[in-house]
């Protein structure tokens, strides 16, 4: 088995569209199931002998930092504090003297069922410095371009790629930050470092294909609360 990397989790956001769940606690910690959505983000990769993790904390970090500080649990936690309006960027940016080799980045507002392995071994067989997690989704319009009023291509409800949230670093991921990506506001930095990188071809891609679960709406949190128990029902039974 290869080397389990750092996992630092992105658990800064307010969570403006799920109010008044947000108005006490940070967008990670509102309940799923009974338990905060970060909780089930940290027990999934605990159960694959993750035993680091860093949460990058910003709105009501107070909350996290109670939440955790005598959690019981095996692996070491710690929190880290860039301020409440830093961007993604600028959370990574704060680890960048922690002692590890390999990052991996998660979003504590999203469950993703990944195989852990298999994206350390695409990773490592890419030799890139950054590789993004990506899902497939089929579109369900048909896509036209068109130049100067003539169509030039059709393509009906096309299968497209999307970053599903999570990617794994090389720690000499830090030498390709700037300064003005990293005081870019919200995701923005994050983009800005992926366009550098793809530009010569070193953000690598891998397709997951298993569960993942986010919210941004109180619709969305009732449909997690039932896709992830269902998942567990399921997980249990294997």
């Amino acid at each position: 088995m290869a080397e389990l990397p750092h996992v630092a989790i992105l658990c800064g956001g307010r969570g403006v569209r799920l109010r008044p769940l947000t108005e006490q606690v940070p967008k990670p910690m509102v309940p799923v199931n009974g338990r905060p959505m970060l909780d089930h983000v940290i027990d999934f990769y605990e159960a694959r002998g993750i035993r680091r993790f860093t949460l990058c904390a910003g709105y009501r970090a107070d909350v996290i930092r109670e939440h955790y500080a005598d959690a019981g649990r095996p692996s070491v936690i710690t929190i880290s504090e860039a301020g409440e309006d830093a961007g993604m960027l600028r959370r990574l940016w704060a680890l960048r003297d922690e002692p590890f080799d390999r990052l991996l980045v998660a979003y504590g507002d999203t469950f993703v069922d990944l195989d852990l392995d298999d994206l350390i071994r695409r990773h490592e067989e890419l030799g890139t410095p950054a590789t993004i997690l990506t899902a497939e989704i089929t579109n369900p319009f048909g896509l036209v371009d068109e130049t100067n009023g003539r169509v030039t291509s059709f393509r009906e409800k096309p299968v497209m790629r999307y970053y599903v949230g999570c990617a794994l670093f090389e720690r000499d991921i830090f030498s390709e930050m700037t300064p003005e990506m990293v005081d870019m506001p919200d995701g923005n930095g994050l983009v800005a470092l992926f366009h550098k990188m793809l530009g010569d071809g070193r953000l690598g891609a891998y397709l997951h294909g298993g569960l993942q679960l986010t919210f941004n709406t109180h619709e969305e949190h009732r449909r997690v609360e039932s896709e992830i128990g269902s998942y567990y029902t399921y997980s249990e039974n294997q």
